[in-house]
This record gives C-alpha cells, structure tokens and sequence, in this order.
C-alpha cells in the first residue's frame, strides 16, 4: 500500500502498511511507535480510506481538548487517530475506557515515541486492548520503491506465522 510521501510528492510504498493493516483488523487498537520523522503520522494518516478522526496532539487546541475533555476526542461511532499520544500519556485511560466500554476492531489507531511505555507519565499499557508496532526509517528499497525490503523484510516481519519459522533457524 503506497504511504510515505516524499519531498516531492511521489507517494512511497511502506513495508509496515500489511502489517498495520493485519493488526486493525483483529485488535481494539493498535500503537505506531517509533524515532521521529520515520513517518508515523503520515502511515496513520494516509493507511485507512473511508472515514476515520484524525486528531494531532501537537496541535495546542487538540491538547488542551485532550486534557480537559478526553471524552470530546474518543466519542462517537467512526474510528479514531491520536498522532503523537504520548504528549497527554493520561488519555491512554481514556482510551481504554472507551475500549472496555465497546470492544470494535481497528477503532483506536495511536502514534507515540519510541518510548512511550518507558515514559513515567504511562500508568496504562492497553494490555490486551492494544497492538504495538515499531516504525523504523525506511530502508534504502522502500526508498527506491522496489516494495521489498529484501533481509529487513524477514526482520521486520511480525506476522505470527513468521516467528516459528525465524525462531527455528536460531536454534
């Protein structure tokens, strides 16, 4: 699925998209982390047609919204993006509020930090609501669109089905 834009504006296939894709289907929520500027926000954003909230905690409305009333941001029927969720770690309660409320596939699609859960601030995980998935930069393939990763596809991969196989080859 063609993700990233680049500088120019030629849209830019990432290897995370299936995977992505896969975890919205099964879970409640599924958690983007990653280092800055390995496109975080443009993969949410850009993933998922059809209708879906889109709501950027490094906009200072968004965060003063999200402080105040968290209920404001994750109410309603159609799904929902936090981008950069670690500014307000507190409304991962929310969150999880609204999971348990109503369990719905895919419903909550969140980016934070590469160490969200090591914050101080995080009191909840979403453990059994959430998927978390890592975005690395994109390797020099992504980056020359041949759509493979080569050995970082293998690496990369976080299929279930992958991980007996990788597993057995270390041994």
């Amino acid at each position: 699925m063609d993700i990233i834009h680049a500088v120019n504006e030629t849209v830019l296939p990432r290897l995370a998209a299936a995977t992505l894709q896969r975890r919205l289907e099964v879970m409640p929520a599924v958690v983007v982390t990653g280092a800055r500027q390995t496109g975080k926000s443009t993969l949410v954003r850009d993933l998922i047609p059809g209708p879906r909230r889109y709501f950027s905690l490094g906009d200072i409305d968004v965060l003063d919204l999200a402080r105040r009333d968290p209920e404001a941001l994750l109410g309603g029927d159609e799904p929902v993006i936090l981008d950069d969720v670690q500014r307000v770690p507190s409304l991962l309660v929310a969150v999880k509020r609204a999971i348990d409320r109503r369990r719905r596939s895919g419903h909550f699609l969140l980016t934070g930090s590469a160490n969200l859960l090591l914050m101080h601030r995080v009191s909840e995980s979403l453990v059994g609501r959430a998927s978390y998935l890592s975005l690395w930069p994109m390797t020099r393939r992504e980056q020359l669109r041949l759509g493979v990763g080569g050995i970082w596809e293998q690496l990369l991969d976080t299929r279930d089905e992958q991980w007996p196989h990788l597993l057995a080859a270390q041994s």
